[in-house]
């Protein structure tokens, strides 16, 4: 393959140094090598070709190469994590296409669009662009049951992180296989028996089917990596440990090859687990590290792609507004000195009785600041007394901070009863906001250990892996 797409790139150079532009035929067939690229996990080289092929599409004025390499630019980004510069490029390509024109270009469009808002939790979002794929996919003649096959399997995806997932991810992933069966979906089925409903012999059952279709279908690079992954999943389900890291190994090293972020990140997560339950503590902690760091530079460059998808809505909104402004001025208008009216009788009416109320305000308001200066000042003292009990490491610490903050260990044990005294003591630090580094100090251990220690506290309590433990804990 790899000497294919070279001799490819010789056959275009000769007409780039010739200043001659690529023809239409040319440029469908350069097209087609992109399946092949993403086939074999070689992204970049993809996007790279497809960035190429947009701009000489564009000198020749041929606008579905031009719609068609926007898509697949989108469809890369979108693998790859990098979700903002993916919705970019899906606007250019959106302007471009139409239901009408190209209805199949289309639902490619709600299906990358779909997958990206899934990724950075805006499920609302996702699953409405879902269904307009899946609602364009029955409309088109004949059906393209590849496609909606897919817009299945993702909405099924994006349901995992609503309230009735359980239900509605299970329906659509049936769906999605009956539709048309594939091993990357049997995969994901067993995976979500492994995970979700707990069933190692359904799990087992779809695993062996996606083995069985295997032997017929080509697989992708990231769609092996679901697989194997599933195959560790049960293998750790069935307690054989061993194996299940040489898959997630495997899996892993695929992730890494094609940038697949969220992938790697989770096989940090699945390896530490694992390696805890063999009892090799270093090699859990080494991944628990790495699962950490990865999950913090995740989640800040999808809060950065966040706030700016944010600001584009309110742009968005703005821009709507602006359309309808003329139809609405006239009700607005009236609305406008109907209140003005209103403000001026209320505002002279109140300020009658303002007179004689005044001085009393001004007491209350006054009562209110010394008592609030008495509050701020216990709260520091209090403050400073448990940070002085927590230097010393003094037994008493906890039972003071129980005195003082009642509420927040009874809400940790009803949470979860079998919480130790250390624990808790834990919990009462973070909850002071003291860094991992003053509370290895205080309780003479290693920060390491204080990660490790944190991670464990997690898992007890419950607290989603995207929340930050103390943000939680305040919330309590």
């Amino acid at each position: 393959m790899k000497n294919k797409y070279i001799l490819l790139l010789l056959f275009i150079f000769p007409l780039i140094g010739n200043a001659q532009l690529y023809t239409k035929k040319q440029i469908d067939s350069i097209l087609q090598e992109e399946v092949s690229l993403i086939r074999d996990g070689k992204l970049e080289d993809a996007l790279l070709l497809n960035i190429d092929l947009a701009e000489q599409s564009a000198k020749i004025n041929y606008d579905n190469g031009v719609s068609i390499a926007y898509i697949r630019i989108a469809n890369i980004l979108c693998m790859i994590g990098r979700h903002l510069e993916s919705l970019k490029y899906l606007n250019l390509a959106d302007k471009k296409v139409s239901v009408k024109n190209d209805p199949l270009l289309k639902i490619r469009i709600y299906s990358i669009y779909g997958r990206n808002y899934s990724a950075l939790k805006i499920i609302k979002k996702s699953i409405d662009y879902f269904n307009k794929g899946i609602d364009l996919c029955k409309k088109t003649s004949p059906i393209n049951n590849r496609l909606l096959s897919n817009m299945y399997s993702n909405k099924a995806s994006a349901f995992l992180s609503t309230d009735n997932k359980l239900d509605s991810t299970l329906i659509y992933l049936h769906k999605a296989i009956k539709t048309k069966e594939s091993p990357f979906r049997y995969a994901v089925l067993a995976n979500y028996y492994l995970k979700v409903k707990i069933n190692n012999d359904s799990a087992t059952s779809y695993l062996n089917k996606c083995k069985e279709l295997m032997q017929r279908y080509d697989v992708t690079e990231y769609h092996k990596s679901i697989i194997l992954q599933a195959q560790a999943n049960l293998y750790k389900s069935t307690g054989n440990y061993n194996a299940a890291i040489d898959y997630y190994q495997q899996s892993l090293d695929i992730s890494h090859q094609i940038k697949k972020y969220l992938e790697i990140r989770l096989s940090y997560k699945l390896m530490s687990e694992t390696y805890e339950l063999l009892r090799e503590e270093k090699k859990s902690h080494e991944y628990l590290v790495k699962y950490t760091q990865f999950s913090d530079s995740i989640n800040n460059l999808y809060k950065k792609d966040l706030d700016i998808i944010i600001n584009n809505f309110l742009k968005e909104q703005e821009d709507t507004h602006q359309k309808t402004e003329n139809r609405m001025s006239f009700l607005f208008g009236v609305s406008i000195l109907l209140s003005i009216v209103i403000i001026i009788v209320i505002t002279y009416y109140y300020r009658k009785k303002r007179l004689s109320l005044i001085t009393e305000k001004e007491k209350v308001i006054k009562q209110k600041e010394i008592e609030s200066d008495e509050l701020k000042q216990k709260i520091n003292e209090a403050f400073t007394e448990l940070t002085s009990l927590a230097k010393n490491n003094d037994p008493s610490f906890l039972v003071r901070f129980q005195e003082i903050y009642p509420n927040v260990c009874e809400e940790l044990l009803k949470i979860n009863p079998k919480l130790v005294n250390t624990e808790l003591s834990l919990c009462a630090m973070i909850w002071l906001n003291f860094s991992s580094k003053d509370i290895a100090t205080y309780t003479f251990v290693q920060p390491k250990t204080v990660q490790t220690k944190k991670y464990r506290l997690r898992k007890k309590l419950k607290i989603p892996s995207d929340k930050n433990i103390y943000s939680w804990l305040k919330g309590l």
